[in-house]
């Protein structure tokens, strides 16, 4: 039923009720009424969403033990190599990467971090999957640090809390997997997106 509609019975119930109400105001209050009750919906929407983002992602915990460090430039390094993440700013080069790949122009580096990563690619559309991610770990005070990449996150723990990260997420519903899990099921790369 279109506004117009609806107002037009509104209306008519209104004066079958012999209550004068300006149009106007009928209408102003149906839009103030259309409004709350579509934000709520939309809320509520979001939520569910959320929800069901959680109870079907996938997290695969990656066997190879990680540093974070500042470089001096990218040329010590194979960027194309597996699990070498770069940030150039106008104030430093980043690079995450195997402990055993460090290149010698390293200025600073912090050892000892394990990952996992959301399975699948990620739609862009999806909202708060690292947030939420993040808030349960915060909770049970295990630090992280995020890597994101075009296809999915990247989460980083400290080598002592990682069991306990991999535990905490599991007990919160997500689910642990591996490589094989992944390869019995067809390598998946089936796209996580948002139900409309």
């Amino acid at each position: 039923m279109l506004d117009d509609e609806i107002l037009a019975v509104v209306m008519q119930k209104i004066e079958e009720a012999e209550i004068w109400i300006p149009w106007y105001e009928v209408e102003k209050h149906y839009k103030g009424v259309k409004s709350r009750l579509n934000k709520r919906y939309k809320k509520e929407k979001a939520r569910t969403l959320m929800q069901n983002q959680q109870a079907c992602i996938d997290i695969e915990p990656l066997d190879i033990s990680l540093s974070v460090c500042k470089v001096e430039d990218y040329s010590g390094i194979d960027i194309s190599k597996p699990f070498c993440f770069t940030g150039s700013t106008d104030e430093e080069y980043s690079l995450v990467c195997p402990t055993d790949m460090v290149p010698g122009n390293t200025t600073d580096r912090d050892d000892g971090w394990k990952a996992f990563r959301i399975v699948g690619v990620l739609d862009f559309s999806l909202i708060g999957i690292l947030a939420k991610i993040s808030r349960i770990l915060a909770t049970n005070e295990i630090g992280i640090f995020a890597v994101s990449t075009y296809n999915t996150d990247y989460i980083l723990t400290k080598e002592e809390n990682f069991d306990k990260a991999l535990e905490v997420l599991r007990n919160a519903g997500y689910r642990l997997k591996t490589k094989e899990d992944r390869a019995a099921c067809g390598n998946s790369t089936a796209h996580l997106e948002g139900a409309e």
